[in-house]
């Protein structure tokens, strides 16, 4: 039994049509992020095809924490491209899961190559990944005789979210890693990095506005960027919540909206926040928008019952006086 990640790169069929040769820097940025990560973590191993990246381990700690890195480098590598970022990016999405992974080495031919691969944990990692949407990392958590493999192990470095709309498997948890926030650094050195990612995905998210086929994906990736930055989230002078404040207001956004209440409700200091000027007038306007339905219709959704409950005690706790 090993974990297994299935790891491929958000809309690079396209960037392939549109331009080969700006594809092929991209591809070969991924590339050579993986090979450095992987080489130096050897309980890791890894095979890359294409745009994609399978990778497993007997550790299922170490392959969450290499994997996250991954994605952290790939993301902070586009503020080094001088290129449209509206057609042209570098986003890894996939999944995780643990099973059976059976890989056998063949014999080979001097023109044929074999990969020998027999592995549910791959199957349910490659379904997972089609299914989300963003630079989202997807872990599948079995359900075992209340034995859990991921969630709650001390040895990831990144928080894991349960997310209850996804079901695919039954007895199968699954979690979205926070992957912006790398808990093995120091608290300022956590803060720094996850801002510093944030504001690349807003930069793509921006560059990427009126692009319908693609936007989606990046207020995705945008959502688990405020996710990881929950804990450093505080009511006074603080710049990213006044930026999302004031340059998310469009109707695209409604799940940014969503989001930002679910972060500032969880924050330690969240009884502060219903109590912020600029905070009941961003809720005053968007909860008028007509994409605020799709705010109702999400949180009212079985499973997201904490949603609902975050959004309820932050209207509950709404500083009447200043309305």
């Amino acid at each position: 039994m090993q974990a297994l990640a299935f790891i491929d790169l958000l809309g690079f069929s396209q960037m392939v049509a549109n331009n080969p040769t700006r594809s092929k820097e991209i591809l070969n940025d991924f590339y050579n992020i993986t090979y450095r990560i992987i080489k130096k973590n050897k309980e890791v191993k890894g095979i890359l095809f294409s745009d994609s990246l399978l990778a497993y381990s007997n550790n299922p700690a170490l392959l969450v924490n290499v994997i996250t890195e991954i994605y952290r480098e790939c993301l902070k590598k586009n503020n080094a491209y001088d290129f449209d970022l509206s057609k042209y990016f570098l986003l890894p999405r996939g999944g995780i899961s643990y099973g059976m992974v059976d890989i056998q080495n063949r014999v080979e031919a001097p023109n044929l190559s074999k990969n020998f691969i027999i592995s549910p944990a791959l199957v349910h990692s490659a379904k997972m990944e089609s299914k989300i949407k963003g630079a989202r990392l997807l872990i599948a958590d079995p359900q075992n005789k209340n034995e859990q493999v991921f969630n709650w192990n001390a040895e990831i470095k990144s928080i894991l979210y349960e997310n209850s709309t996804f079901t695919f498997w039954s007895n199968y948890r699954y979690f979205d890693a926070l992957w912006f926030l790398d808990l093995n650094k120091e608290y300022e050195e956590q803060k720094n990095e996850v801002t510093e990612l944030i504001e690349i995905a807003i930069k793509l998210a921006k560059s990427n506005s009126n692009n319908k086929f693609v936007i989606e994906h990046h207020i995705h990736t945008l959502r688990i960027g405020l996710l990881s930055y929950c804990k450093f989230l505080t009511p006074n002078s603080n710049p990213l919540l006044e930026r999302i404040i004031s340059e998310f207001e469009d109707d695209k956004y409604w799940l940014i909206w969503l989001t930002l209440f679910e972060v500032m409700m969880q924050s330690s200091d969240n009884w502060a926040f219903p109590a912020k000027k600029e905070v009941i007038n961003f809720y005053k306007k968007v909860s008028l928008k007509s994409s605020w339905a799709n705010v109702i219709k999400e949180i009212n959704k079985p499973q997201n019952e904490y949603q609902k409950y975050l959004l309820n005690t932050f209207v509950d706790e709404l500083d009447i006086s200043q309305l």
